[in-house]
């Protein structure tokens, strides 16, 4: 069986490119043929033509005219025009990894406003099967899941990225070390917990922010954020001010607690990576952490952060050891991948028989 995953060619960018690569690597560990097609034109070939690629070791773009040959077409971002007449004779499914509300609010404020909120429904009613990742997206996608195609796995990660040995952690110099590693989005605002920092220094004066992949397009805003905060405050209780970088776990292994930027409180991919690797996380709801913020309230996030460092540095304290045995309950790909699999399978068979 072959399987065709469409999503941007993004190392060091995209949470939704490593959760491909991710899918792909445990889709060969089970004798699936499984492979990346970038949808823009400049990939046509496999290749950026004229820009050397982003090297990321054993993974790199197929040509589109590989995705002809293929059982499973699987959608992440976008299926290129010229492929589209093949549509009908594939197995089709959709990973849906944008929030309903995200995608609402994007297509709202995008001059699309006349048709918003169809993007998700057309999907739904036009690929054989569409995936959801939290709980949170099957109860909305199930009220317009007229044709019964609608599959909820939970999101997940690679473990085995975030338990190797090889990893050596990243000696912060001031602690509690705070990480947050995300940029501004409809669903995700990042300043909240550099906003919170005053609040937290009070109580944890040697607690410092770490903020890690900022990509260069919003560099500007955090500029602002930083530098033009009263006597350049906000900037001095951060540590370390990163741009993207290609491997985030030594930071995180370093790290103290991490902070999940989400507003509807569900685990970020970094918030699971941070987790797997014994970071407790603070976040604005969800069950996979007990430090749950009040959103908007900076002295809540406060709260929080303190209340998790304490129970950290308890003595006899589990709650590394417990965040850890929760990411490998919870977030092991290698299990969940299966089902995309036996999904396959199943569709494939309908479709041939």
């Amino acid at each position: 069986m072959k399987v065709i995953h469409f999503t941007n060619w993004a190392p060091r960018k995209s949470g939704m490119y490593e959760s491909v690569k991710d899918q792909i690597k445990y889709e060969r560990r089970e004798g699936v043929d499984s492979q990346l097609v970038d949808p823009h034109d400049h990939y046509k070939e496999g290749t950026r033509e004229g820009k050397a690629v982003i090297d990321d070791g054993w993974f790199s773009p197929i040509p589109w005219k590989q995705a002809e040959e293929a059982d499973v077409w699987v959608l992440h971002s976008f299926i290129p025009e010229a492929l589209k007449p093949l549509f009908d004779k594939k197995v089709t499914v959709a990973v849906l990894h944008g929030p309903n509300e995200h995608m609402l609010l994007k297509e709202w404020t995008s001059g699309r406003k006349e048709d918003s909120f169809n993007l998700h429904v057309n999907i739904l009613w036009r690929y054989d099967a569409t995936v959801v990742l939290n709980k949170h997206e099957e109860d909305i996608m199930k009220l317009y899941d007229e044709k019964g195609r609608l599959h909820y796995i939970p999101n997940s990660i690679d473990l085995e990225r975030y338990t190797a040995d090889e990893v050596f952690p990243w000696k912060y110099k001031n602690h509690p070390a705070i990480l947050s590693c995300d940029v501004p989005r409809l669903e995700k605002l990042p300043t909240h917990i550099i906003w919170a920092m005053p609040q937290i220094v009070e109580k944890l004066p040697d607690a410092r922010l770490n903020v890690f992949s900022l990509t260069l397009e919003p560099i500007s805003t955090f500029r602002n954020i930083f530098c033009r905060s009263k006597e350049w405050k906000l900037h001095s209780l951060c540590e370390n001010v990163q741009l993207e970088i290609n491997d985030l776990r030594p930071f995180m292994k370093g790290g103290d607690i991490g902070f999940n930027n989400n507003m509807s409180g569900i685990a970020s991919r970094v918030s699971m990576e941070m987790m797997a690797m014994g970071i407790p996380v603070v976040s604005f709801g969800g069950d996979y952490t007990k430090y749950v913020a009040k959103i908007w309230d900076l002295d809540s996030i406060a709260e929080q952060v303190v209340k998790c460092w304490e129970d950290l540095t308890r003595t006899g304290s589990r709650l590394k050891r417990d965040t850890i045995k929760y990411a490998q309950e919870h977030f092991d790909r290698g299990k969940e991948v299966k089902k995309y699999v036996a999904l396959y399978k199943e569709l494939l068979e309908k479709k041939t028989s």
